[in-house]
This record gives C-alpha cells, structure tokens and sequence, in this order.
C-alpha cells in the first residue's frame, strides 16, 4: 500500500464518520472541510509526484523550479498527515517523520 493509498483510505473513514454526525452538528461542517483540505494535499503530492517522474531534467520544469524540491516537499506534507494514523495498522514506519512522532506522541 502506497502512502497515497493508505491516506486517502483513512480520509475515507473520517469523511464516513463525519457525514455519520448529523447535519448542523456543531463541528460536523469543519470535520468535512478538513478531509477536503487533506485531500487536496494528498492529490498535490501525487501530482507532483507523477510530474517528477516525467521530468528528468530539472530546468525543463514548466514552473522553472526543481521537480525534486517540490516532490520532497509534498512528501513531507503527506508524511506529517499519516503521521496522525501512525497506530493503525496499516501504517508503514518509513513515512515516520522523527520529530512529529515525538510532538504527537511525547516519546
């Protein structure tokens, strides 16, 4: 399972819990607005993750950025938001990022 996968799994399950609440439940609006938001980041990675798959050559970036940069910072995004889901079991501890597991779980 690919960490695309595994988030939009877990975005699944909030979303399903959140429309779960019934409507004009205080917090119920903000939780869909969330997955939303994660999802959009999620999709930003993959995106630019396919883009650096296709570029080999940096300078040959429409945006005339590094493709690499751009990757590496969508895949720290989406390492921050799995980190949430670290004790499922599904989740995969090379997308550990030390010093969020450390915040998130005080060890």
């Amino acid at each position: 399972m690919t960490i695309v996968e595994f988030l939009n799994a877990r975005l699944d399950e909030d979303e399903r819990a959140s429309k779960a609440v019934p409507e004009g439940s205080r917090g119920r609006e903000r939780a869909l607005a969330e997955v939303a938001a994660k999802r959009r980041i999620v999709r930003g990675y993959a995106d630019a993750h396919d883009a650096s798959m296709r570029t080999v050559d940096p300078s040959a970036s429409a945006h005339g950025g590094d493709p690499w940069s751009e990757l590496f910072a969508w895949r720290m995004a989406v390492k921050y938001l799995a980190a949430v889901y670290a004790n499922h079991s599904e989740y995969d501890a090379t997308w550990e990022v030390p010093e969020v597991s450390k915040e998130l779980t005080g060890k």
